[in-house]
């Protein structure tokens, strides 16, 4: 049931409701006001009989038309009254006896004889002030049983053309209130994949439907910017694979070709092996950060760190060795963190190997350990060039690389990449709360990158 239509239903049945109770609160309130008018009339009746009881027996008493009144005992006998109720008792003997003060009640009586049609009066008994009698009065009701009909005709007049009006008006102000959703819905129904600027169109007002196209637009834009790093991910990542497979369809055309000796042969199988040991490298690059973009828990224990540090440099060390490059980790009292420690030791390796491929020959990587608070901190500093002041803003983005990043050979077997090294070290360590920064060192030449994540519930090893 659409909401215009519901909210309709729910206006006009609570605008019944609410027509009902005021109603009968009104016709309540008006029928009292208008008995109690009466009864004060009544006692002005009885007075005015009561100072005819010194009057001779015989004289019947006087009140003003639409008036009755008549002096009976306590058996309820009439011993005098009002010439048009002579015969009729306009208080039943039942209830004369015992009546000790004053009683009103409603009562039917027809005043003139032989009338078919009984007249409803307000009566009024009240003790006399000569023992053993009762004077009772009574007067018509018709002017105010006239009155609440018309009060009450004239409530479910007004209170149908009110009904009437509710329902169709709050349908109508419904679909005025949800114009701008219904057209933010059909502007949404109509947007593309490739609408990178389309919007829906805020309504003017500062309302809450107004808010809401806000934050349906802020949402667009989040969704066209991961749309488009997706896009701009699968573009690179074909890139990437393009040119390994390219290498290995060219090599194994070559092996078909006759004549081909078996150092040539060997010579294409190693080039062959080392573009697949690539694509390896790159598909495992690529599914660490697929995985990461749709589970982000990481399952933190403590580990040694270490141990961490320790394998990560002698997986480098040969190389390093290769090209006289120092690695310097420096003691920390830092031992026992908590985090994933094959994640960590990933990231960690990581770092190194770039650090490795920019360390000129004969230079130094100097890897700290400190901790701020619950914070711990690892800086992995090198002697190279450091990173091109355009480069860091973007440096740990996917698919990123410096011009010279393809530099050095002697290490291209053991660092040659696709960019994804440094995106997937930050990955890491957002995973675990915290992040990786990269800088140019201001006191040499080279550069600094930062691994931080709150793991610090380490043992303190301090002197």
């Amino acid at each position: 049931m659409p909401i215009r239509l519901r909210l309709a239903i729910l206006v006009t049945v609570v605008t019944l409701v609410v027509l009902s109770g005021a109603g009968v609160f009104f016709v309540r309130d008006l029928r009292s006001s208008l008995q109690n008018s009466l009864d004060v009339s009544l006692r002005a009746r009885a007075d005015q009989v009561g100072t005819q009881l010194d009057q001779p027996a015989s004289q019947s008493l006087q009140l003003p038309n639409g008036s009755f009144g008549q002096v009976v005992d306590s058996s309820g006998r009439i011993l005098r009254s009002t010439d048009d109720v002579i015969d009729v008792p306009l208080l039943p003997p039942s209830q004369a006896a015992g009546l000790t003060a004053d009683r009103y009640f409603d009562n039917r009586i027809r005043a003139e004889p032989g009338e078919a049609q009984a007249i409803s009066v307000r009566v009024l008994a009240t003790p006399s002030t000569r023992k053993g009698q009762l004077i009772v009065v009574a007067t018509s009701r018709e002017v105010v049983d006239e009155a609440i009909e018309r009060a009450i005709f004239e409530l479910l007049v007004v209170g149908g053309l009110v009904l009437l009006l509710a329902g169709p008006g709050a349908w109508l102000l419904a679909r005025s209130a949800l114009r701008p959703v219904e057209r933010m819905r059909a502007q949404a129904a109509d947007l593309q994949a490739h609408d990178a600027g389309a919007r829906l169109s805020v309504p003017r007002s500062r309302d809450e439907l107004a808010r809401l196209g806000v934050t349906l637009n802020e949402l667009l834009g989040r969704l066209h910017d991961a749309l488009e790093r997706e896009r701009s991910f699968v573009a690179d990542a074909g890139h990437e694979l393009r040119t390994p497979l390219t290498v290995l369809r060219g090599e194994l055309e070559l092996a078909r070709r006759p004549g081909r000796t078996a150092g040539q042969l060997n010579e294409t199988v190693v080039i062959a092996a080392e573009e697949t040991e690539r694509l390896i490298r790159l598909a495992e690059d690529l599914l660490v950060l697929a995985r990461d973009d749709t589970d982000r828990t990481v399952p933190g224990r403590d580990f040694d760190l270490d141990e961490i540090i320790s394998a990560s440099s002698r997986s480098i060390e040969p190389v390093a060795q290769l090209r006289n490059i120092r690695l310097l980790p420096s003691g920390s009292w830092i031992r026992v963190v908590s985090g994933d420690p094959d994640r960590l030791r990933q990231a960690l390796d990581n770092v190194l190997v770039n650090a490795l491929r920019e360390s000129p020959d004969g230079g130094q990587i100097a890897i700290t350990v400190s901790a701020s608070g619950a914070d711990v901190e690892i800086a992995v500093q090198d002697d190279g060039p450091g990173f091109d002041e355009a480069f860091l803003p973007v440096a740990f983005e996917r698919f990123r690389r410096p011009d010279a990043a393809r530099h050095r050979d002697a290490v291209a077997a053991l660092t040659s990449g696709a960019g994804l090294g440094l995106a997937i070290v930050r990955r890491i360590m957002r995973d675990h709360g915290g992040d990786a920064t990269a800088e140019n060192r201001t006191d040499r030449s080279g550069a600094i990158v930062r691994l931080r994540w709150p793991g610090a519930m380490a043992e303190d090893l301090s002197p």
